[in-house]
C-alpha cells in the first residue's frame, strides 16, 4: 500500500494538516523578560526556570492548549498503525517506568535542546536553546514487550497536545553503533521532575535532535511499515531527521549594542548534533578567522557540579560532547568605531557553518554575525 506524505498525515495525525505556521515566534517563548544590554556569560547548565519553552503545536495546531497531566494518570499506548504492525499492543504507565528504573535501566544524558528557528527577539543570552541533564529509561524496553513486526520502518510519536513526530527504526536499533544514546522516556530534568512546561510527567528525548524531535507529554507510539516523513513540523516543510546542524553564537554581545573600548572577552557556545564541536573561529571586521579557546570540562565542573551518573561522564568521553554545547571565548582589544564580529564552528565530522544560510527549514546554520559600536 503506497501512501503519499499528506495522505499519511491525514490518516495518522489528525489536526495538523493545512494549518498556518508562524515559525519565528509562535511556540517559542522564554521565561525571562529582561532584554540584554551588553549580555552576560551563560552558565553551562541552564536552570529549569530559565530554560526556553518550545511548544511546537502552539503555532501549528488550531485550538492548541498545554496539557495538564499527572504521574498517576499518565498512560502511553504502544500500537500499530495497521493491524499486524505490533503483536501485543500495550499501555505503559508511570509505575512501569519506575519499575524499569529500579531494575537498573535508568540513563542520564547531557543534551542541548534548541528551537530549529531562532526568533530575532533574543531575550536571554542563549536565545531559544538550553542545556540540561535528562533522566529516563529506554523506550526500547517497552517496544520489545509490544513485539514490533520485523517490517517496521518508523515509530510515530504523539504528545497529549496533538503534536506529532517520528523516528526511524534504525535510530532505535543502531543507537550504540552510531555513538548515540537510545531514545529515552524522560521524567527528570537537572535531577528534578520535569516542569509542566517541559513535558511533565514524561517526554521523549532524542539526543541529537532539535526541540521538535523531543515530543513532550508523550502518550502514544505507533509503529508502521511505511517509510515516510511524518510529523507536525514535517508537514510545514521542516527537515524530517531533525538533527541539529552545527551552529554557534555569542552570549555576551548581540546586534547593535554599544560597549566601551578596551580588552574584552567575547564568549558563547557552539553545538552540533552530528558530532562534537572541534573548533570555533572568530573574525573581526571581515579579517581572517582565528581560533577561539574551547572551555575545558574541568573548568566547567569547577563552576557547576555535574553528576557522575551522566552517561558521557561515566563513559569517560572526551569533551566537547556531541549534541551538547561547547562554551568558547576569545579576548579582543576593541578599538572605537563600528565593528562586525563573525563566528563559525566546525564539528568533528567536518561540518562547517556556511557563509550564508540557504534553507531555514534545516535550522539557522549560516555564519553568525554581530554589528556593534565601540566607544
Amino acid at each position: 500500500m503506497a501512501l503519499d506524505r499528506r495522505t499519511f498525515l491525514k490518516l495518522g495525525g489528525a489536526g495538523i494538516v493545512g494549518v498556518a505556521f508562524a515559525p519565528l515566534l509562535a511556540g517559542c517563548e522564554d521565561h525571562s523578560v529582561e532584554a540584554l544590554g551588553g549580555g552576560s556569560a551563560a552558565p553551562f547548565l541552564t536552570p529549569a526556570d530559565q530554560f526556553f519553552v518550545q511548544n511546537g503545536g502552539e503555532g501549528s495546531i488550531i485550538g492548541w492548549t498545554r496539557p495538564v497531566l499527572t504521574q498517576e494518570g499518565w498512560e502511553m499506548t504502544i500500537d500499530g498503525f495497521q493491524s499486524g504492525d505490533v503483536a501485543n499492543p500495550l499501555t505503559v504507565r508511570y509505575a512501569d517506568l519506575m519499575a524499569a528504573r529500579d531494575a537498573g535501566a535508568e540513563i542520564t544524558i547531557l543534551k542541548t535542546i534548541g528551537c530549529i528557528l531562532e526568533s530575532p527577539l533574543r531575550l536571554t543570552p542563549t536565545g531559544y536553546m538550553g542545556t540540561a541533564y535528562w533522566t529516563g529509561v529506554p523506550l526500547r524496553i517497552f517496544l520489545e514487550r509490544a513485539g514490533l513486526s520485523p517490517s517496521i520502518k518508523r515509530l510515530l510519536m504523539y504528545g497529549a497536545d496533538g503534536f506529532a513526530n517520528n523516528i526511524t527504526i534504525e535510530r532505535l536499533t543502531n543507537a550504540a553503533a552510531d555513538g548515540l544514546a537510545e531514545p529515552l522516556l524522560v521524567y527528570q530534568m537537572n535531577g528534578a521532575p520535569l516542569p509542566s512546561e517541559h513535558g511533565f510527567p514524561v517526554r521523549l528525548i532524542i539526543q541529537e535532535g532539535y526541540g521538535y524531535k523531543n515530543v513532550k507529554w508523550i502518550t502514544r507510539v505507533s509503529a508502521t511499515v511505511h517509510d515516510i516523513a511524518f510529523g507536525t513540523y514535517q508537514d510545514q516543510g521542516f527537515i524530517d531527521d531533525g538533527t541539529m546542524r552545527v551552529t554557534s553564537r555569542s552570549t555576551v554581545i548581540r546586534d547593535d549594542i554599544t560597549i566601551a573600548a578596551g580588552t574584552i572577552e567575547i564568549s558563547g557556545f557552539a553545538v552540533s548534533g552530528y558530532a562534537p564541536v572541534s573548533k570555533v573561529e572568530v573574525s573581526i571586521d571581515d579579517g581572517a578567522f582565528v581560533d577561539a579557546e574551547l572551555v575545558s570540562l574541568e573548568e566547567l565542573q569547577r563552576s557547576q557540579s555535574l553528576p557522575p551518573t551522566i552517561a558521557q561522564l561515566a563513559a569517560g568521553l572526551t569533551f566537547p560532547y556531541r549534541a551538547v554545547w561547547a562554551p568558547w571565548r576569545l579576548r579582543w582589544s576593541a578599538p572605537p568605531g563600528r565593528h562586525r564580529i563573525a563566528i563559525r564552528a566546525l564539528d568533528a565530522a567536518g561540518n562547517l557553518q556556511p557563509e550564508s544560510d540557504r534553507d531555514l527549514f534545516d535550522g539557522q546554520t549560516g555564519v553568525t554575525t554581530y554589528d556593534i559600536t565601540v566607544t
